[in-house]
């Protein structure tokens, strides 16, 4: 008779211990992700509004402050899981993209590809980095003055949320680059915006080439038509010393801009090996 009442008793115990269990599971987390600033309301912005009411001071290379209660919402479309992009992830509302730099790196491990995410600009800057938009905190250089330049880890961390969990808003669609595009230098001024390059090739590749081969950054082309995108691919990237590949085909990632008083170029950014598919 003990021996049943025992028994019967841990069965008790692990029933409660399991309840206990689920009583702190999935809610807890979704509620209060233990990463950034949970008290960051809703989204009051998008990202277009955004780049077309500040358009002269995204793309100036003096940095403004944010003195506006700016909220603006996006999902994770380029990070530095790779180390391909160095301490900046990209986010896109569906129409629209902003970089964000941060001065860390692994910022993959809370932001994966699909993460939505709120900003609070507010308190931060904006400015072009060589004309390209971006959202961080201004630093003085002695060559080139004050820049629009990557906020700390923890200044990061007090003006963002989690919103979901990765993938929960659905992947977000790309905007097809077409030569009619690329050659109206008008839309240069829209960049960053989450693309996709088709049926396109590498210049370089031969079979042979690798991405980036040396110790510097590797700058490799492909052409729409008569219009030339530049890939600067990191001798950092976990791909670097991969073949590049041949053949037609389709990439996926996020296409900017490099002006200087020289030259203004088309660049292209990708996370991973795995935005790149052959062209069917």
């Amino acid at each position: 008779m003990k021996t049943i009442k025992n028994i019967l008793f841990a069965s008790l115990l692990m029933v409660a211990f399991t309840g206990c269990m689920n009583d702190f599971d999935e809610p807890v987390f979704l509620n209060n992700p233990p990463y950034g600033n949970n008290s960051i309301g809703e989204a009051n912005m998008t990202i277009s509004e955004f780049k077309e009411k500040y358009r002269e001071q995204l793309l100036a290379s003096m940095p403004t402050e944010i003195t506006e209660d700016i909220i603006l919402q996006g999902v994770v479309v380029g990070n530095d899981e790779t180390g391909n992009i160095y301490k900046q992830i990209v986010i896109s509302d569906g129409n629209d993209a902003i970089i964000i730099g941060v001065n860390t790196s692994g910022l993959y491990a809370m932001l994966p590809i699909g993460q939505a995410i709120a900003i609070n600009c507010k308190g931060l800057d904006m400015g072009g980095y060589c004309y390209l938009p971006q959202i961080g905190v201004r630093y003085n250089t002695e060559k080139y003055g004050i820049q629009i330049g990557r906020m700390s880890k923890e200044v990061f961390e007090e003006h963002i949320k989690l919103i979901g969990t990765p993938g929960e808003f659905g992947e977000q669609t790309p905007l097809d680059i077409t030569e009619d595009y690329l050659a109206n230098k008008a839309n240069k001024d829209l960049c960053p915006i989450y693309a996709r390059l088709n049926n396109v090739q590498f210049k370089e590749a031969d079979g042979e080439a690798l991405y980036a081969p040396g110790e510097e950054i590797a700058e490799r082309t492909v052409k729409i038509g008569k219009q030339e995108i530049i890939f600067r691919i990191s001798n950092y990237a976990d791909f670097a010393k991969e073949t590049l590949p041949t053949g037609k085909l389709n990439i996926k990632g996020v296409l900017t801009r490099y002006k200087t008083n020289s030259k203004d170029v088309w660049q292209f950014i990708f996370t991973s090996t795995a935005d790149i598919t052959p062209a069917e």
